[in-house]
């Protein structure tokens, strides 16, 4: 089933096609979004926000050149392709006036493609009836947004992607004075019970926290991080792990992972999965990628993340990552722990809900630094004895998810994008917990 966006940037870029001359090439990539915003403190509502905008940016190719504009869409069709003519006209005219782009790259036909991910769930004021009803015996502050993001990208050589997802996230703290427990719920549908059952755990662990507070010397100790902690760490891998191009340049942190000087542990599986529905198949470029594509494979590295520029650079094959080479989806698999066994398992240690102030300390050795979060816990002989004060840890992705790590959960959680900045962004994480050996805390 076409959403009706779709049939509509059809039907304008069609027309704007029809009207090019014969040196010209036109491109239309689109951001669209309907989006309910919630936010809360001290569990009421204190701000209750739509947005609703479309944002369309044109690329002409002309004569070697290259030119931009951008406008967004009122949906009333006339108005629309009038504004639409009067900016390629515009752009036209500045042609006349740039030089030639010297990375000037011909357009071409990438495909077609249609992705729709409906969410079933109540409508957004039933949903927040149901949120503030779990709230009312809590010291709330949270943020829930929900509602359709769509990407489009056509071009006048017969490309035609477009992708639509509506999902939603709920990110929330409880509060006891000074003392937090962090939450986020987000799910491809929405489920009351698993719902409810997300509150009463962030609820438990900020009861937790009232346990007197336990004094940790720096040190390494055996820990647990939970799928959220877990998220935090693969997020910063984001940053150039996976890049052809940084690791050419010598700056990337899986040097020796792809050199195969060090590998990580069997267990460690990471696929750039686009089936998760967060993010389109296609890229900024709209060139069409694998729907999965594994980077590490039973703790080896399977692949590196290759745009077209660098396939070109290093004549190499590529797999249309987006011109960053940054991933947008991914998931580590699941191992076998269960949720049940986890503070058995961990026995004497550390348990860590979140981190944060995550960055690389030593990018050639995977060196990363970062900070403890919310409610984290000292455990001893499988219980919760209280919980610490934030520590500092210094460590390698080598140790944590390669000699150090025991075991990943066999149940996962998922992470969409939370930033909202001028737009909502896509993009998502799923990750299991994981049973870590020895972590190395410095402060």
């Amino acid at each position: 089933m076409n959403s009706h966006i779709e049939t509509y940037i059809k039907n304008l870029s069609g027309q704007l096609f029809n009207d090019l001359k014969s040196d010209e090439d036109l491109s239309l990539s689109l951001h669209s979004e309907q989006s309910q915003f919630y936010r809360f403190n001290q569990s009421k509502v204190r701000q209750n926000t739509s947005v609703d905008q479309h944002e369309v940016y044109l690329m002409l190719n002309k004569n070697k050149k290259t030119l931009h504009a951008k406008f967004n869409l009122t949906l009333n069709s006339d108005y629309d392709f009038n504004k639409a003519q009067s900016l390629l006209q515009m752009l036209r005219t500045e042609s006349l006036q740039v030089d030639e782009n010297p990375q000037y790259v011909d357009m071409k036909n990438n495909g077609q493609s249609s992705s729709i991910y409906n969410c079933d769930r109540p409508s957004d004021p039933e949903i927040l009836g149901l949120i503030t009803d779990q709230l009312k015996t809590d010291d709330c502050a949270g943020f829930w947004t929900s509602g359709p993001v769509r990407k489009a990208s056509f071009n006048s050589k017969g490309q035609a992607h477009f992708f639509e997802s509506d999902h939603f996230f709920f990110d929330y703290s409880f509060y006891n004075g000074p003392k937090a427990a962090k939450g986020f719920y987000s799910q491809k549908n929405w489920a009351e019970n698993e719902f409810k059952n997300q509150v009463a755990s962030t609820r438990q662990k900020l009861s937790l926290l009232s346990k007197p507070v336990q004094n940790v010397a720096k040190g390494k100790y055996r820990v647990f991080l939970e799928p959220m902690a877990v998220a935090e760490i693969v997020g910063l891998l984001a940053w150039g792990a996976f890049s052809l191009n940084t690791h050419n340049q010598g700056r990337a942190p899986f040097k020796k992972l792809k050199d195969r000087e060090q590998l990580l542990n069997k267990k460690f599986s990471m696929i750039e999965n686009l089936d998760l529905g967060y993010v389109p198949a296609f890229n900024t470029l709209g060139e069409l990628a694998e729907k999965q594509l594994p980077l590490i494979e039973n703790g080896e590295l399977k692949n590196m993340l290759v745009s077209t520029a660098s396939s070109q650079e290093y004549k190499v094959p590529s797999n249309f990552a987006e011109p960053q080479e940054s991933f947008k989806s991914v998931e580590i698999r699941a191992g076998t722990l269960e949720k049940s066994n986890v503070l058995k398992e961990l026995g004497t240690g550390l348990y860590l809900s979140n981190l944060h102030y995550i960055n690389w300390s030593d990018v050639p050795t995977a060196r990363m630094t970062g900070m403890t979060r919310f409610a984290c816990f000292w455990v001893e002989n499988g219980e919760i004895a209280g919980p610490i004060q934030d520590l500092r840890f210094d460590e390698t992705i080598y140790n944590l998810f390669g000699t150090n790590l025991v075991e990943l959960t066999k149940y996962q959680e998922n992470f969409t994008s939370t930033e909202t900045y001028s737009r909502r962004s896509l993009g998502g994480l799923k990750t299991p917990g994981a049973l870590i050996d020895s972590f190395n805390f410095t402060l």
